[in-house]
């Protein structure tokens, strides 16, 4: 799919925490729904047909998780640190220096197909929109 102005103007509008250009340029916005269209394959249907089909829910989602990863990551290495999956801190100690992090652990068969989505409320929102294109698991 071509990834056109339009699309990108879309994208901000549905996730308006994404249109202050001088935070998310076009470029990162292009890369990540370009990343968010390989995620979205035919199954997902078409874009633009109907509006707000679940392709562009799906795509939306996905690249507002990669964005925002991102930025976790980015802050991380600005304080020194080296990128890691963000997380929200639950407690934190300073003496002999404790963290906990509110993040439930995935078995290795959820992390292995979601990867780093449940970190964020946008890839758990892709995750839900997934699950309808996948349907549920047999076992």
């Amino acid at each position: 799919m071509d990834i056109t102005s339009d699309v990108i103007d879309a994208f901000r509008a549905a996730y308006p925490e994404f249109s202050d250009i001088t935070v998310w340029s076009a470029g990162q916005v292009l890369i990540a729904l370009q990343d968010a269209d390989n995620e979205t394959g035919p199954r997902w249907g078409s874009y633009s047909k109907p509006v707000r089909s679940i392709k562009q829910r799906g795509m939306f989602a996905y690249a507002a998780h990669s964005l925002a990863k991102r930025k976790m990551q980015a802050q991380q290495m600005q304080g020194g640190s080296i990128p890691t999956s963000g997380a929200q801190v639950a407690s934190k100690s300073v003496g002999d220096e404790s963290t906990s992090y509110a993040v439930s652990a995935p078995d290795y068969e959820q992390a292995s197909a979601d990867g780093d989505l449940y970190l964020t409320a946008y890839g758990k929102e892709f995750l839900r929109l997934r699950s309808r294109i996948i349907g549920p698991v047999m076992v």
